[in-house]
């Protein structure tokens, strides 16, 4: 297989066989500034027009798009990093390529690339930003009625013994809780969502400026 490359590993442009197959030429289209404008578009609305307690339809699209563009900026630059014998093994963390305990697959990847490129490790500030992220993603793509419900703590059951030597259980529904636990959506907020998109920028940003590009994204401005 013939490739035309740079120095290192870099998107395949072209590739040809020697069998009389068609050769190919690769054209490719990045979504990545695609998706970080949406984001910013939307995390911005979100953060002006907040309101506590009301949930808005651009923190939600905001802080999708956020991650949006994190996982797009991942499937990018791993073409860049890693060869294409262990792409698909980088893509399902597999073998050389594992998650570490409590890691998500997204910050697996970047830790594994920013280690690969630049034998550094990922800023812990950047790895917990692109926790919340994809933990807040994941939450309101996978929406779960129970897990995600908000909960009233009651006082513990208590067992009253009767006339006939049996127990009566009971729990009064009445009482004051003793704490209340907030539902998730109470997260989704303004600021929340801005916090997302600022997260997203920070890791392209901090990417580029390792390749001494100081604005990876031109235009773009953290969201106060």
């Amino acid at each position: 297989m013939i490739k035309l490359l740079g120095n290192e590993i870099m998107p395949t442009i072209f590739e040809a066989k020697m069998d009389g197959s068609n050769a190919v030429r690769y054209f490719h289209i990045s979504m990545v500034r695609f998706y970080l404008d949406q984001a910013y578009e939307n995390c911005l609305k979100a953060k002006e027009d907040c309101q506590e307690g009301l949930l808005l339809a651009s923190s939600v699209i905001g802080i999708v798009f956020s991650a949006m563009s994190i996982e797009s900026f991942v499937n990018e630059i791993c073409e860049d990093v890693v060869s294409k014998e262990d792409l698909k093994d980088f893509i399902h963390l597999r073998k050389s390529f594992r998650k570490e305990k409590g890691e998500s697959s997204v910050a697996a990847k970047l830790r594994i690339l920013f280690n690969m490129k630049f034998n550094q490790n990922l800023p812990d500030e950047l790895r917990v930003g692109m926790e919340e992220v994809i933990s807040l993603r994941n939450n309101l793509v996978h929406y779960k009625l129970s897990e995600m419900a908000g909960k009233y703590i009651l006082p513990p059951v208590t067992t009253t013994p009767t006339s006939d030597g049996q127990y009566m259980h009971t729990i009064d529904f009445t009482v004051k809780p003793e704490r209340v636990e907030p539902p998730f959506i109470q997260k989704v907020s303004g600021s929340a969502a801005a916090n997302c998109f600022n997260s997203a920028l920070a890791l392209i940003n901090e990417w580029g400026k390792l390749h001494g590009e100081m604005d990876s994204v031109p235009g773009m401005q953290k969201i106060a």
